[in-house]
């Protein structure tokens, strides 16, 4: 259980979601909330403020998580809430192993990366 239980879903994804199966799976997982696909880490705060303006949210209440610091990066300025999760499980390269934790999911404004 995280801070967002009653909180409106969607996914921003620079991949295509799998299978149609594993789409179908991450569509039940939001609660048929909305899922952009093919957006890369630089576009995905613009991606996540279409959603946003689609699903009548302030951008203020909008808050992404996500493992890469590049995409992170990209919501500075946006007036969005954006987070850097799998902080603990890193590869090397950059990348989350295991995603995030529950604790890692808060509602807490601003921009933040792993230290």
């Amino acid at each position: 259980q995280t801070a967002c239980g009653r909180c409106a879903l969607g996914a921003v994804s620079a991949g295509s979601g799998g299978s149609g199966a594993m789409r179908s799976m991450l569509r039940g997982m939001l609660g048929g909330g909305p899922m952009t696909l093919g957006c890369g880490d630089s576009h995905k705060a613009a991606c996540a403020a279409n959603i946003a303006r689609a699903r009548g949210v302030d951008l203020q209440d909008v808050y992404f998580f996500d493992d890469k610091a590049s995409a992170v990066g990209s919501f500075r300025g946006s007036g969005m809430n954006a987070h850097q999760v799998s902080c603990a499980s890193r590869d090397g390269g950059g990348y989350g192993l295991c995603g995030a934790t529950p604790g890692e999911v808060s509602l807490t404004r601003g921009i933040s990366n792993c230290r």
